[in-house]
């Protein structure tokens, strides 16, 4: 997710006029995507030339950082998850080291960047509560492209049960709590649905050494542009909790709604109240195995007004409605009007590429 959305922001940016520049090491050196987009290579960047950096994620601000380039006077920098000073904080899945280096990132951030980005108002609510409110804030969730593959193959043919699909990153090194819980889970969950004759399939990548592959099937992680199939071909789509308190959303439930799949979430998780707008699914108590897996029989035979659905997330949540918010604060920021003037210098965007 965290590359889909570099790229659709800088792309969305690069269709309203302003000049963008992604940086990353390229094997090619500067790559001229479009007339406004371009690759940039670190050893070519000169930081001072931006009116903007945008960074992505912790990774992004602190490659920002050995680059040299924190000390640029207008920085945004966007969070994946806020986390807090200790291991107790409440709707946060990070421990340890790992939580502590997170951590020390955002005390950067905060002495370097004129704006936050955050997804979710919980995640706002805790920044406020560790670095207070001197910083302005931008809620931009996670967002769904507006154009998609039209359905291809069925990646399921070779069974003859109804499928229901987990579909996302369930980690490995990063997060093993949330690792070992989601694997206990989906190996549960499994045994239930198997009895009741549905196929549970897991797509994408994380380690399963946990797994059990008689009641979860594990089909392994897929590009980008081949997932929507896995989306398209299934009955009903599974997201879940990372704990009794989340304050993270889940960005799988927007691509499951954006293929009009229905979808069976699990309390604690943020943006279900999309399920509820789009009218296509069905919200289980956290951990309550049984009713998620009453709830997903229950999805895959309702009928659904899956177009109305669709309909409802491309009208409120794309990359290019996401990306209006940036451009208020750009156009606000530098006196713009509604067309960028020639000559003027244009945002830049650092991200971290995979």
């Amino acid at each position: 997710m965290s590359t889909t959305r570099w790229f659709r922001i800088s792309e969305s940016l690069a269709d309203l006029g302003f000049k963008v520049d992604m940086i990353v090491n390229t094997k090619s050196g500067l790559v001229q995507r479009t007339p406004n987009l371009r690759y940039v290579p670190y050893s070519k960047v000169d930081w001072n030339s931006y009116d903007i950096v945008k960074t992505l994620f912790h990774k992004g601000f602190e490659s920002l950082h050995s680059e040299g380039g924190d000390n640029h006077p207008f920085i945004i920098s966007k969070l994946g998850s806020v986390v807090g000073n200790h291991d107790r904080t409440e709707g946060v899945h990070f421990f340890g080291e790992e939580r502590e280096q997170l951590f020390e990132t955002q005390k950067k951030m905060n002495q370097k960047s004129r704006y936050i980005t955050i997804l979710t108002a919980p995640s706002k609510r805790l920044w406020e509560k560790e670095f207070g409110n001197n910083k302005t804030i931008l809620l931009v969730p996670t967002g769904v492209d507006r154009e998609i593959p039209s359905p291809g193959k069925n990646p399921y043919s070779g069974f003859a049960e109804k499928i229901a699909v987990y579909v996302g990153n369930i980690y490995a090194e990063t997060q093993r709590d949330v690792n070992l819980l989601w694997q206990t889970r989906l190996n549960i969950l499994g045994r239930l649905l198997k009895k009741k004759g549905i196929r549970l399939c897991f797509v994408g990548p994380g380690n399963v050494d946990r797994l059990d592959d008689k009641v979860v099937t594990y089909l392994g992680a897929v590009e980008n542009h081949w997932v929507w199939d896995y989306q398209y071909f299934a009955d009903v789509g599974i997201a879940l909790a990372q704990g009794k308190i989340q304050h993270n959303e889940s960005s799988k439930i927007y691509y499951y709604l954006r293929t009009g799949l229905p979808v069976v979430s699990e309390s604690p998780i943020s943006n279900n109240y999309l399920i509820q707008e789009a009218n296509l699914g069905f919200v289980a108590d956290y951990a309550d195995h049984q009713m998620m897996a009453d709830m997903i029989e229950a999805a895959i035979y309702k009928k659904w007004q899956k177009k109305e659905a669709i309909k409802y997330v491309l009208q409120h949540h794309t990359w290019d409605r996401r990306v209006k918010l940036y451009e208020t604060v750009v156009r606000k920021e530098f006196g713009l009007l509604m067309e960028t003037p020639a000559g003027k210098k244009h945002p830049g965007l650092e991200g971290r590429g995979i």
